[in-house]
Order: structure tokens, then sequence, then C-alpha cells
């Protein structure tokens, strides 16, 4: 009798056991939070908005789930807003370090806005003296404040310029004007290969954003504030509600979100101040890959103007009035941009060239 109470025991705590793990919830993003001490609360309630308004899936985590928790097995990617990078390095020990690079380097994803992007690299430098990161997701720096956009602690809406070669940008018009609050600018070190997103117009058109992979997870580090909607009160802030951005910068966050997840770039409104998305319907590119000529078909009604390829990097190799047919042999082999100018409207699309 007594053997036979040990086995059902047994039984009830395995089964709850197993209950437990097969309904333990599942996000798609960790949203870093220390109580307002080193992390922004505007921030992330802000953020926290624009993930609901697009439908995914959040839950705030702390430094000691980070340091002790395998992070890759709940949640899709990780979220540090900003705030005092300094208070991140200090409170995320080298266990919370390994657990947050095997969550992006796992298919996993990493955004860091302002202070979230600082620790996200190997050096930071802040008013002219550098200090070493551990994180490393970044291999190069990140320097702020910028006081030429606002003297910190300051702060401004500033324009940036759209790289239409990054596949972010597909949707996106020429500029967004975006809020500046103690950010930094992004240089690589010569080895690093990363993907500029957009660059600052008044700042020497530094690198304000930046996107590249980790292992086999990708890496978006924001300079700006996006998140933040000044003249709007769908973020739950009225954090620079003085101020005017011209628009919304959520519809960006919506395409560099589906980057970063890795999910198709979508975008909330398929004709966002002039930039329609490329589909077959309205352009078409072949063949595609390519090795020697590509050929682009307009839909009936699209008259194209001019037309721009710009290369993964963002820098534009080709400009002319629109053409049928391009030569591109002499382009080195990977993945090219095509911009189309169609009266006030922009159309886009890629090919690759294999060889």
């Amino acid at each position: 009798m007594k053997l036979y109470s040990h086995i059902v025991t047994f039984y009830i705590v395995a089964t709850l056991l197993s209950t437990q793990i097969c309904f333990s919830q599942q996000y798609d993003f960790a949203i870093y939070n220390d109580n307002d001490v080193g992390a922004w609360e505007e921030g992330i309630v802000a953020f926290e908005q624009f993930l609901d308004w697009k439908g995914i899936t959040h839950n705030r985590v702390d430094a000691l789930e980070i340091n002790t928790s395998t992070l890759k097995d709940t949640y899709s990617g990780i979220y540090f807003p900003g705030g005092w990078a300094y208070n991140y390095k200090t409170d995320i020990n080298p266990d919370g370090i390994a657990n947050i690079r095997d969550l992006v380097a796992d298919s996993g994803a990493y955004i860091g806005i302002c202070a979230g992007a600082y620790f996200a690299c190997d050096t930071v430098v802040w008013n002219g003296i550098s200090y070493n990161y551990p994180l490393k997701l970044y291999d190069g720096k990140s320097i702020g404040p910028i006081n030429e956009l606002a003297i910190w602690p300051n702060y401004a809406i500033t324009t940036l310029s759209m790289n239409a070669g990054n596949e972010i940008n597909q949707f996106e018009p020429p500029t967004e004007d975006m809020l500046y609050y103690g950010g930094s600018w992004f240089m690589p070190y010569f080895s690093a290969t990363d993907n500029t997103v957009a660059t600052y117009d008044s700042f020497f058109d530094k690198t304000a954003i930046t996107n590249f992979t980790y292992g086999n997870g990708r890496v978006l580090l924001i300079g700006t504030h996006p998140e933040i909607e000044e003249d709007l009160d769908r973020d739950s802030t009225d954090f620079a509600q003085e101020l005017n951005d011209n628009g919304s910068d959520w519809n960006f966050l919506w395409s560099a979100t589906d980057w970063v997840l890795n999910l198709p770039i979508t975008s909330p409104n398929a004709q966002f101040e002039g930039e329609i998305p490329a589909n077959k319907t309205e352009i078409s590119i072949f063949p595609n890959p390519t090795s020697q000529f590509i050929n682009i078909y307009l839909n009936e009604g699209i008259k194209g103007e001019t037309l721009s390829i710009f290369n993964m990097n963002g820098k534009q190799i080709f400009q002319s009035t629109f053409k049928e047919s391009i030569d591109v042999s002499g382009f080195p082999k990977g993945m090219y941009f095509v911009k189309i100018k169609s009266g006030s409207k922009y159309y886009n699309s890629r090919f690759l060239r294999n060889e």
C-alpha cells in the first residue's frame, strides 16, 4: 500500500510538471525593465503600445530573469529601451550576457533603442570618453550624445534620410522626422558587416539606424526614438508631446520589427506618403537571379521616370532615366535594390546577380 501511494504521488507530480511545460507561455519579445532605475519607463510603455497595435506578444523581464533564465526557451527576441546603458552593463552579469547572445544567435532578435543600442555595442563613446561594453553584438562603436542635434539632456526632432537600398525601407518615404534624445551614431570596425538603415541629415550623414545579423539571428540598433509618438496619444506617454514629427514613425517600426523577427516585411499602410510596396502586379524584374541583363516590367498605368539601383550597403551605384533593360554584368555578385520614380510615387524591387 505504501509503495502504491508513492507511485500515485510520483504520477501526480509528473503530470503537473508535464502540464506546466506544455502550457508555458511563449512571447515574441522580452521587454527589459528595472522599474525606471536605468530603463526609461516612457520608452518601455510606448514600445509596448506599438507592439500591441501590431499584434506582437511581449512580457517584461528584469535583470534577475535575464541572468538566470534560458531566454530562448520563452522568447523570440529581446528589447532594450532608452535610459542609461551603464545600468544595463552593471545589472546584467556574464551569465545574462551569454543568455542574450544565445537568444539572438539561435535565430532570435534584438532591438535596442538609444541606451539599448549603446548597450549592444563593443565600445561606447560618451562625451568623448570610451568605455568597453560586454554584450558586443555590434562590432563597432556607439558614439554620443550628438550635441549638434540637441545638447544633452535636451531633445529635439531631427530628420533622417532613409536608405532606399535597405529592405526595411521598402515602404518608407525618402526622409523621416524622429525624436532625438541623447542617442548615438554608429561606427563599425573595418572587419564588421552592417547595413545602414538611416542617416542623420544634420550630422554629416552619420549612421542613425543600423541592422545586421548575429549568428542566425538579427539585430536592429536605433539612435533615435521612433517608439515615441510626439503629437499623438496612442503611445500612452506625454513625453515630447509639444513636438511634431510630421506623421508617425510606427509605420517604420512595423516593417523594421518584421525584419528583425525574420517575417515577411509588411506595412500597416500600403501607400504611406507615396511609397508603394513592390509586387508582381506593379513591378517585375526578370530574369531573377541574373548574370548579365535585367528586364523591368511595370504594370499598366505606371510610367517610369527615373531608375536607381542600390547595393546592400545602401550605396547608389546606378541612376538614369527609366529603362526597360539594363546591363548588370559589371556588378559584383550579390543582392541589389531597384527604386523607380513615377510621379509622386516610388516603386521598389530587388534582384540577385549570381555570377
